[in-house]
């Protein structure tokens, strides 16, 4: 690329825009990625925040387009580069990535190998949190692998490191893939106890909420799988999201209902708002679109 002259922070906007336009979709992208990263790397260095950025679209890239090899090998290089540079936090979320890959690769036992060491970078962070996370994922991992009894062990961990913790979505999400796991081994009466604790520390908008508030209203109707009726769910997830950021004395009533793939919304008002009500009432509805409609038309959950 002919950009010697140019300034370096002119070059990182040039990589940045870059990654930002290309088509996900087209492998035409492959190459012309594949030649920014070596570019940004003569120019800037292999250990630039551009190139790492850059090797981590090709990353993403990698999954999108199904070029596995080529995921994993761009993970592995900004693992590398993190842990050249002592970035611990960075490098163990660049662990978590290439555990992901290698498992979706079918590698099953590199990801366990992976998961095990990103644990051992967790304990030396010394943050709950992380290992959380970590012990979360690895315990998902074992469950797939057929390890029920470490799946266990790790799921439950995941759960008590996260309370040592003060992050109410890691508590959250960890108790909620707990209750997964326990549901689906028939533990019902254990699933009900953890999810609805998960449920009632996780803002209702976030996805692992979604999920967990629908395999509850499966767990309550005594199915051990299958994720319950998601559309209702996402509603009741909208309607609890609206009424916990307004006057609890303003709403009348407040019916959430998904019809030909979009919200019906009925509103009954207590009282004539004032005007800053009548605005935040719409701030609120309007967010709740935003951060709803778009789950409406993903994919079901595996049950």
């Amino acid at each position: 690329m002919g950009w010697q002259q140019l300034p370096d922070e002119v070059v990182e906007e040039v990589g940045q825009v870059v990654t930002q336009m290309l088509d996900h979709d087209d492998p035409a992208s492959k190459p012309l990625l594949t030649a920014l990263v070596a570019a940004l790397k003569e120019r800037l260095g292999t250990d630039h925040q551009a190139t790492l950025n850059a090797l981590s679209t090709l990353a993403n890239l990698g999954r999108d387009l199904g070029d596995q090899a080529g995921r994993i090998d761009a993970i592995e290089r900004v693992l590398a580069s993190y842990d050249r540079q002592g970035r611990q936090e960075e490098a163990l979320m660049a662990a978590l990535g290439l555990a992901m890959a290698q498992d979706e690769t079918g590698d099953a036992e590199a990801a366990l190998r992976t998961y095990a060491s990103a644990y051992a970078r967790a304990e030396r962070i010394g943050r709950p949190e992380l290992r959380s996370q970590v012990l979360r994922n690895w315990g998902l991992a074992l469950k797939e692998a057929g390890r029920v009894g470490l799946a266990e062990q790790r799921l439950t961990e995941a759960v008590n490191q996260a309370r040592r913790g003060t992050d109410r979505d890691t508590v959250g999400r960890a108790c909620i893939a707990l209750g997964l796991f326990l549901q689906h081994e028939a533990r019902l009466p254990e699933a009900r106890t953890v999810l609805e604790e998960g449920l009632t520390v996780m803002d209702p908008v976030h996805p692992d909420a979604i999920i967990g508030r629908s395999h509850l209203g499966a767990v309550l109707d005594g199915r051990t799988c299958g994720c319950g009726d998601m559309a209702g769910t996402i509603a009741d997830a909208f309607r609890e999201f609206v009424i916990t950021r307004l006057p609890a004395d303003l709403l009348g009533h407040l019916d959430v209902a998904i019809v030909d793939g979009d919200f019906k919304i009925e509103v009954g008002l207590r009282r004539e708002p004032t005007q800053g009500e009548l605005d935040r009432l719409n701030e609120v509805f309007q967010t709740a679109h935003a951060e709803f409609r778009h789950r409406i038309s993903e994919p079901r959950y595996a049950g």
